[in-house]
């Protein structure tokens, strides 16, 4: 059995970097905590990229090929693709960095193809949903580590996001 290679990828604001740092920890690479989530944590034999689709400013978006071809060899890729309610992640886009929504609309539609690429490559893959975590917890983590073959009860301290982003029901 090769090494592990994960690659976790989604839109902005769709959780993929608390999933990715998840990862590091349970394919011990890095400690839940010691790594920040951005792009690489290649510490040994397993190694966790990350890359929000965009990342950077300017807005950038991965070489998917390269990484597969730079990687398939030596490794078992597994990519996590990771969604979130789009309406919630574009809010979250526009709150934490003033993106106008039209750019983020237009950066979601090409993180769409650039996941539905992937999908349709046929690399091994799990959709990994920021919603479905915040309500299942620990069993969802669980169908994770099962994908990266991993045996772990890892669950970090979660907080979910979403509530402060719609608002709460009002009350008659």
């Amino acid at each position: 059995m090769k090494n592990k290679c994960v690659f976790v990828i989604g839109p902005e604001s769709s959780g993929s970097m608390l999933i990715a740092r998840i990862c590091s920890h349970v394919l011990n690479i890095q400690r839940y905590g010691e790594w920040n989530g951005v792009a690489w944590s290649d510490k040994g034999s397993h190694k966790v990229c990350h890359r929000s689709l965009p990342y950077g400013n300017p807005p950038q978006y991965p070489d998917i090929k390269r990484w597969v071809s730079e990687n398939e060899k030596d490794y078992d890729l597994y990519f996590i693709l990771t969604t979130r309610d789009i309406t919630i992640s574009e809010i979250s886009r526009f709150n934490r960095w003033s993106k106008p929504i039209e750019q983020s609309q237009l950066e979601s539609a090409k993180a769409k193809e650039i996941i539905a690429t992937v999908i349709n490559a046929g690399h091994s893959f799990f959709i990994w949903s920021y919603e479905t975590f915040m309500y299942l917890e620990g069993s969802y983590l669980d169908i994770l580590y099962q994908f990266l073959g991993v045996k772990s009860d890892f669950i970090p301290e979660l907080i979910d996001a979403n509530p402060g982003k719609i608002g709460q029901p009002r009350h008659h």
